[in-house]
Order: C-alpha cells, then structure tokens, then sequence
C-alpha cells in the first residue's frame, strides 16, 4: 500500500535555465519533486519532442516558463515568436492534457496595448501591440483550447539572478560610467523572481484555474525603476536622462500603461508579494554587489 503522507507532487518547469525557471527550482517546496526541462532537453516546438519531453516524467504539475523573450526580436522575426511562444506553449498543454496534468502558463502584460488608464484585470480584453504580445495570446488562446485544468499566470518587468534583466543592465552601465537614457512615461510593476516563484509554488498546488495577475505590489515607471536600482547599488549619484517612448530607437511598439491588478489574487485570500523597491534592493544588494 502506498504510503499517501509521504507522496511527493512531480512538477516539470521548463525554460529551468531562464531567471524564473532557476527560480522556481531553488525555491520548489518541500513537497514537490521537481524536474527542469530546457532546450538541452528537448524542442518543445516539435510536437513529438514535446510530447516525449513531458509525457516521460509523468508530471501532475507543468510550469511552461519556456518562451522568446526578446521583444525586439520578435518584432523582426515573428514567426520565429509564434513558434516558441505559441505552438511550443500549445504542445505543452497537449501533453498535458493527455496525462491529466495541471498546467501553469507564463503569459505576459503585453496582451494588452496600455490604453486602459488604470490596472488591467483578468476579465479584460487583450489588444498586443507587438508581435510578442501577439505570440504570447496565442499561446494562452492555443493552451486554453487543449487544456482544462489551466491557470494563465500574467506578470511583468521580471528581474532576478541567472539572467540579464533591465535592472542589472542599469547597475552595470552605471559602473561602467556609461550614459543613461530610460525611458520615463511607460508603466509596468517591476517583479523579482525570488517572489513570484513561491507563489506560483503555492498556487500552482491549488486548484485556481483560468487567468491570474501575479506581480509585486506598486508600479512606476522605467526611469523610476533604473532610479532606485542605482541608490541601492550606491551610485544614486549617476547621471540618468529622462526621455519619452519617442526618442527611444525602437521599431516596437509598446503599452504606455501595462500596469496589472491583483485583485483577483488578493480575493483567493493570498498575502500580496513585497513592494518592487524593497524587490529590487534585495535583488541588487544581494546579487549585484
């Protein structure tokens, strides 16, 4: 007879070599056993790979964290972004699906274009601007049809150890004494890894389904952002050049005001993570230094 006291939740994590995936498996609770999965382990885009990547390990839990992250390369290459982030995301779920797993989607604020004016909640509608926002819907959309037991998890402006994020590229350009422009009327809420990944632990073990905002508490701008990441490295005194979305070369577009609510989060009964500035001073007090 099996002991049940003692049995173990099996999750996968993949992207377990990206900031959220190190995350996620460092702070993986007592109670799961947790294997990470990454590109060494498998093309998730190739539906067979896929299949045979999660379906092995019999996961009753799958955190799909794997995705094509750089904005501006999915702006150049956006069948290259529906790949990875939609037709990779949608295998997944597929795989899942035919193990009666529970799946977590790693989605992002760029389902929606910022003309709201105020926090998004879950029940909005989305409306991407770019191609990676556009990826990224189809994901959630293709998962949504394969998969019941399905949580979408929306967070944004992710920093963290093992990984190159905004705030460590600010912290090194400061030291380095090189020019800082940021960007001052887009809005977001910074979030740290180190936060988001227990609480996806926590509810990911539940039975929370449908779509979720999980961010820090607070939201500001870039240039607000780059600001305090600088004092808590101790250089506050770095010369930082607040510019408009315009004068940024870029050829995507971007949500001026992205910021999520966690409204639905907070009625689960959940305690809301940290502030983002504290976030940020441990992150780079911690990590940085």
């Amino acid at each position: 007879m099996t002991d049940t006291s003692t049995a173990k939740t099996v999750a996968v994590v993949t992207g377990a070599a990206g900031m959220l995936g190190q995350a996620l498996l460092e702070l993986a609770p007592e109670s799961v056993v947790v294997h990470g999965v990454d590109l060494a382990e498998g093309d998730l885009t190739d539906a067979g790979t896929a299949r045979e990547v999660i379906t092995s390990r019999e996961p009753e839990l799958v955190i799909h964290c794997a995705a094509y992250t750089d904005v501006e390369g999915c702006t150049r290459d956006p069948a290259r972004a529906y790949l990875h982030n939609a037709v990779a995301a949608g295998n997944v779920a597929r795989a899942c699906a035919e193990l009666g797993a529970r799946m977590i989607l790693m989605s992002t604020d760029y389902v929606f274009d910022g003309t709201k004016g105020q926090p998004y909640e879950e029940t909005d509608l989305p409306h991407p601007l770019n191609a990676y926002g556009e990826s990224k819907l189809a994901g959630e959309r293709l998962c949504a049809e394969q998969l019941r037991d399905l949580l979408i998890v929306r967070t944004q402006w992710l920093f963290g150890p093992g990984g190159r994020n905004f705030v460590s590229a600010i912290v090194e350009r400061a030291r380095e004494d090189k020019e800082l422009r940021v960007v001052a009327d887009q809005w977001g809420i910074p979030t740290y890894t180190r936060d988001l990944a227990p609480a996806l632990w926590r509810v990911g073990l539940s039975g929370v389904t449908k779509v979720l905002n999980l961010v820090n508490c607070g939201h500001c701008t870039w240039a607000d952002l780059a600001l305090r990441a600088l004092s808590a490295a101790g250089k506050p005194e770095a010369a930082l050049e607040r510019i408009a979305s315009e004068e940024w070369p870029t050829p995507t577009m971007r949500p001026r005001f992205s910021v999520l609510s966690i409204n639905r989060w907070l009625a689960l009964g959940k305690d809301p993570l940290r502030p983002w500035p504290e976030a940020v001073d441990d992150y780079v007090q911690n990590y940085l230094s």
